[in-house]
């Protein structure tokens, strides 16, 4: 050691772990969905008691975090494992409040089918509050209620690996017309799309107050029509920008989410 220079004290050491263990205790204890949660005893879904034995190997008398989707999450004890059911106590059941703001719903025109599962994973995972698919005029892609399901799935599989308490709202597919009709349950609303008097969206991000609802509206592979933007314009939304280069939808989508994410001042463990 260099003269003048002191190493940490055990007391510092001992401070330093005593911070560090629960974040590994954390990290250890395997998260479960489970929207039915409440105290007492909570029956899993068959998927996720799938997941539970058969990947995870859990068994009867371990410690799980159980979480709903809407915030809400609990320490709880594996109970009874089985094919047909598998349960959990619970003693307490505490609320985590929404993890970015401002709170980003995302109207996005779906890319191709191998790029979607992507673009929810990630703006999950980024903190996104929704995701509505749009039939823009130049969609490549048509969503059904199976791909509901689907990207629904993908997203609680995000939230567990970065340990949120939220899973974004999938909506059934709607028009681009329909999803206009509803910018006025917003805060704020934008629509990116490259052009000469678009503004940045960090900055718009910027001036909305903590927890304030923001729509934006990400396009198709081939962009915007000139009659989708000035809808969006006559309802009050601002034309974005996103950067000096062109971006794949789903690539826009994550760099939306991820402004969001990086103005916020609200961060929970």
């Amino acid at each position: 050691m260099h003269k003048g220079l002191i190493g940490p004290t055990p007391g510092c050491i001992e401070v330093a772990l005593n911070r560090i263990r629960p974040i590994i205790a954390a990290m250890r204890c395997h998260r479960l969905y489970c929207p039915t949660l409440q105290v007492g005893t909570v029956e899993l879904p068959a998927e996720e008691a799938h997941h539970a034995i058969s990947v995870l190997r859990i068994r009867s008398g371990t410690t799980v975090t159980l979480f709903d989707g809407a915030g809400r999450e609990a320490s709880a004890i594996i109970d009874a494992m089985g094919r047909h059911k598998t349960t959990a106590d619970v003693e307490t059941v505490a609320t985590r409040p929404f993890d970015v703001s401002p709170r980003i719903t995302l109207a996005v025109a779906m890319g191709r089918a191998h790029r979607q599962g992507y673009l929810v994973e990630k703006c999950t995972e980024l903190g996104v509050s929704a995701i509505w698919p749009i039939i823009a005029a130049r969609s490549v892609s048509k969503p059904d209620a199976g791909s509901i399901l689907k990207w629904t799935r993908r997203a609680v599989e995000a939230a567990k690996q970065s340990q949120r308490a939220w899973v974004p709202e999938i909506t059934a597919p709607q028009t681009f017309d329909e999803s206009v009709t509803r910018a006025s349950e917003f805060e704020a609303a934008c629509i990116a799309h490259r052009d000469p008097d678009s503004i940045p969206l960090g900055p718009l991000l910027e001036d909305q107050v903590n927890d304030a609802r923001v729509l934006v509206w990400v396009g198709p592979e081939g962009g915007w029509s000139d009659d989708e933007v000035n809808k969006a314009v006559d309802a009050g939304a601002a034309t974005v920008t996103l950067g000096p280069t062109i971006l794949r939808t789903e690539t826009a989508a994550v760099a939306v989410c991820a402004a969001a994410a990086a103005r916020s001042i609200v961060w929970h463990a």
